[in-house]
């Protein structure tokens, strides 16, 4: 049996099973996640499409449940009486167009108008059937006349052939709605303008916006399943559900559990429904898995690349988020209070760390095959109305500099001069506001550094490049954040002294915050560790400030820093534009720090401008001087590494597998000319003896 030929295949209403007490579950429907855009979508009360949906996938459900259907502006809830009640009546339909299926074919509008307006539907079998001479079809009457659904409608009415819908859901078979008044809801019936449509797994992303008010765009999510998401599928699926369900009894973290689940369904999929592509099988598997740990609204928002961000007001709000392209956008996207706490204990259980009155705060890092974020929770007391979530993105795949030269965050000129100090070791800081791009950045430069470096990463949260698929060398230290209350680990500060001790050719020292932080810093600098580093500042001349100010740094440990890097954020027509404004080199003398400006973003001509003529600045001819480089030489690489980023983007290239490959061979190139070429007697046979690697001729 073919699945796209299963008559009245469409979309069947999203849902989870939930459970709302220690042993109550509940259906749960989500009407944010429908395609159909009704007005009144999600009300079974009054929307006959809401109400063939919901009847036509009963049957296919073994157990009873009670259900509630969640809108942006109201809940729904059916109680499992009269799911009972429905349940019966629409597998008495089902019953017999599975048996005798010539009722429909030959009468095929009556079988959807019996799901969807049930007492106008038996009128007219009454008006027009009954003169049939088919016996089946008497009895397919006779049959639903004995359903519960129509005896207790005549016995308390009587007449039902003008019964009101809103009547029967609401009178005879008790369902209330509830309007949401506290919900932040998105009126998705004004005029809108779609400017962007695509499909992340099982989800179809659109951003619309609003003519009126542009600034905000709202990014609306649908699961894309119509053609494969069958009544006849869910009911197998639903099943395999509640057995995987029932054998998971140890304590998994979020990979394992999302690798086994998806593996389980992506399994019995492949088993009993082969006509389903591999894709579709993929993403269906993801969908029922979001659906069985209750993040069916959250899900879409981690597996979207492009989704930079997502924010959390307090319970009952709509999720907000910052889209790389589009910037500031509201979702239709409501998380049940169910789906927050299961989130809050996900979070608990992934950080082993506590979270209540006394820390009410927590940052953690989840990494899965499928999404790699930096989660923060707050609660009561501290988040007055509730708990507040953020949700920072880190990119499944990395951004090269390729990319960032394409977007305009770097200029090709500049780009390529940091890839030379990186080459010769030269320690850069990285400042800028929160989420400007700092790590980004650093990953996209730490990505082509020489092949044979020793790295070695210290962070709190886990947002540096894993480069083991390329095999480098890399070690990374997780310390616990600077406000964390246990004490017993090391801290950042330790690692970093640490270092001395542990041969790095290059460090990673993600986000330094405090002030024991940047002395621990300025010890390494100073003893010889060279790398890149990031933290907060409004500038590179108020980095400087702070430090010496606010962290008691002296003036005279700032000619260690090398390069200064500052980045901005800003928003311009409600898209988000990240780019680096300054690049400054550090200069000590007389006792007195100066800033060189070497590139500087210019509003008037919207370019990251070159401040200066000379590409030998002082740091660069210092640099020479120590390790014994010719400037034709610093000039000669410089010229090959921007020839190299230029063809890179003029074919497109963004890969990392290429671009490390790429830039691989340069610097074996550059590493046997070297050799070869006259070395000054005494410092490059040193240099020699010291050992093969290109790390070792940067020292």
């Amino acid at each position: 049996m073919k699945i796209r030929t299963i008559k009245a295949i469409s979309m069947v209403c999203p849902f989870h099973l939930s459970k709302d007490g220690l042993d109550a579950e509940s259906l749960i429907f989500c009407c944010d996640l429908c395609s159909y855009e009704g007005k009144s979508k999600g009300d079974i009360t009054s929307s006959q499409f809401c109400q063939y949906q919901f009847l036509q996938a009963l049957p296919f459900i073994e157990k009873y449940y009670p259900c509630r259907f969640h809108t942006n502006k109201m809940i729904v809830t059916i109680p499992i009486s009269s799911m009972k009640v429905l349940k019966e009546f629409a597998s008495t339909i089902h019953e017999y167009d599975k048996r005798f299926p010539e009722i429909f074919i030959q009468y095929p509008d009556i079988r959807k108008k019996l799901f969807s307006d049930p007492f106008a539907a038996y009128k007219t079998l009454c008006a027009f059937y009954r003169a049939s001479k088919k016996r089946v079809v008497h009895e397919f009457i006779s049959a639903l006349e004995h359903t519960n659904l129509l005896t207790q409608a005549k016995a308390q009415f009587g007449d039902i052939s003008s019964l009101n819908q809103s009547i029967l859901f609401e009178n005879l078979l008790q369902i209330t709605k509830k309007p949401i008044e506290y919900v932040q809801s998105i009126d998705l019936e004004g005029k809108l303008n779609s400017i962007s449509q695509y499909d992340i797994g099982p989800f179809n992303i659109q951003v619309l916006e609003n003519p009126r008010f542009p600034i905000e765009k709202i990014y609306r999510v649908v699961v894309a399943l119509d053609q494969i998401l069958s009544p006849h599928i869910v009911q197998h699926l639903f099943t395999q559900y509640q057995q995987i369900s029932s054998i998971e009894v140890r304590l998994q973290s979020l990979e394992e559990l999302l690798n086994s689940k998806i593996s389980n369904y992506q399994n019995y999929l492949n088993s009993h429904f082969q006509e389903l592509t591999e894709l579709e099988q993929k993403n269906l598997a993801i969908y029922v898995t979001a659906q069985s740990l209750n993040v069916t609204k959250t899900m879409p928002l981690l597996l979207d690349d492009d989704v930079q961000e997502i924010y959390l007001d307090k319970p009952g709000s709509v999720y907000y988020l910052d889209h790389a392209k589009w910037g500031r956008c509201k979702t239709n996207l409501v998380p049940s209070y169910s789906e927050l706490s299961h989130i809050i204990t996900r979070l608990r259980l992934e950080s082993r760390k506590p979270l209540d009155e006394r820390m009410p705060s927590l940052k953690t890092e989840l990494k899965t095959n499928l999404f790699h974020v930096r989660a923060a929770i707050d609660i009561p007391p501290l988040a007055h109305e509730g708990p507040h979530l953020n949700i920072r993105k880190l990119r499944m795949r990395i951004l090269t500099l390729p990319e960032l030269i394409t977007n305009r965050t770097i200029s090709l000129s500049a780009a390529t001069f940091l890839i030379l100090c990186l080459t010769l070791r030269t320690n850069m800081t990285i400042c800028g506001e929160p989420s400007t791009g700092k790590t980004t950045l650093a990953n996209a430069i730490n990505l082509i550094s020489p092949p044979s470096w020793r790295r070695i990463a210290i962070e709190d949260a886990l947002e540096s490049v894993t480069i083991d698929e390329w095999g480098r060398h890399k070690v990374i230290f997780k310390v616990d954040p600077f406000d964390s209350l246990d004490k017993s680990r090391s801290t950042k500060s330790d690692e970093i002294i640490r270092l001395l001790h542990r041969s790095p050719d290059w460090v990673f020292l993600g986000e330094l915050q405090t002030a024991e932080h940047s002395s621990a810093m300025f010890h390494a600098i100073s003893a010889g560790i060279r790398g890149i580093q990031t933290c907060h500042a409004n500038s590179n001349s108020d980095l400087l400030l702070r430090w010496r100010i606010h962290h008691n740094i002296p003036e005279v440990c700032f000619q260690g820093l090398g390069l200064l890097i500052h980045m901005t954020k800003e928003v311009s027509q409600g898209q988000i534009i990240r780019r680096v404004a300054q690049i400054s080199e550090v200069k000590f003398h007389s006792d007195t720090t100066a800033l060189i400006t070497l590139f500087e973003w210019d509003k008037t001509s919207g370019q990251l401008v070159q401040k200066i003529d000379n590409l030998i600045t002082p740091l660069i001819s210092r640099t020479c001087k120590f390790q014994s480089i010719s400037e034709q030489d610093i000039r000669k690489r410089f010229e090959t590494y921007k020839q190299t980023l230029a063809e890179l983007i003029s074919n497109g290239e963004y890969n990392p597998t290429v671009i490390v490959s790429t830039f691989d061979k340069i610097h074996v190139n550059m590493m046997i000319n070297r050799y070869n070429t006259p070395s000054i007697p005494g410092k490059n046979q040193h240099c020699r003896e010291e050992g093969n690697g290109l790390h070792q001729i940067s020292r």
